[in-house]
């Protein structure tokens, strides 16, 4: 007698259950992402912000993704063989990961430091409460950082096929293809006087690069 549970003739023919997409996979951490995103855009209607908090949030949120990183490189179980780094004048391999985590910090850290100092400069932010606004913003940033790497990077086991010394170098193309235009599109809106409607667009704008980022970045690392 033929099995007419509608489960069993949806199933594969082979047994194996269907994988989700991975626009699926991400959905529930970019949700996240764009929450935590939306700090910003109650800075600017709420606070008040203007170019240089945003900017100032937006920079603190590397020292998230620097954190999450190192934890990600220790917890990275991909090749490392094809990478061909060198660290020290020698070759970058299995056994090096707690050196290359180490340069990765002080590397890293002086990095962010130096955009710090750049971001500092260019726009002054002169608000005496801006650090103790963007403390609750920076928790924002850390639950949405926390949940992609707890969901995604562990739950879904993307830290089978990621390389630890490839990671080394993620969060600095990150910086650059976002913070560039940021930094780009912040100077061109307070030489406008810095009217609503173009900070909004900037959020927006910041947002939309996180989005793709966050989507490439976990496909790459994807089974």
């Amino acid at each position: 007698m033929p099995n007419l549970n509608p489960e069993n003739t949806m199933a594969p023919a082979n047994g194996e259950k269907r994988k989700p997409s991975i626009a699926a996979r991400l959905r529930s951490s970019a949700l996240a992402l764009v929450v935590a995103n939306l700090a910003p855009l109650y800075g600017v209607l709420g606070l008040g912000w203007k170019v240089a908090p945003i900017l100032v949030f937006y920079w603190m949120e590397n020292l998230v993704v620097g954190f999450f990183n190192v934890l990600k490189m220790s917890r990275a179980q991909g090749p490392v063989g094809d990478t061909h780094m060198i660290l020290n004048g020698k070759r970058v391999t299995g056994n090096s990961r707690k050196s290359l985590i180490r340069f990765f910090i002080f590397h890293y850290g002086i990095f962010t430091f130096g955009h710090l100092i750049f971001v500092m400069a260019l726009f002054s932010p002169d608000r005496k409460d801006l650090f103790a606004e963007l403390g609750m913003a920076l928790l924002a940033l850390s639950a949405s950082h926390g949940y992609s790497y707890r969901h995604n990077f562990i739950g879904r086991g993307e830290y089978l096929n990621a390389s630890f010394a490839r990671l080394f170098f993620q969060p600095y193309k990150r910086m650059f293809a976002m913070h560039l235009t940021i930094i780009v599109c912040g100077v061109q809106v307070q030489s406008h006087g810095e009217p609503l409607g173009a900070l909004l667009v900037l959020v927006a704008l910041k947002t939309l690069i996180d989005l793709v980022s966050h989507w490439l970045e976990h496909k790459k690392h994807a089974s």
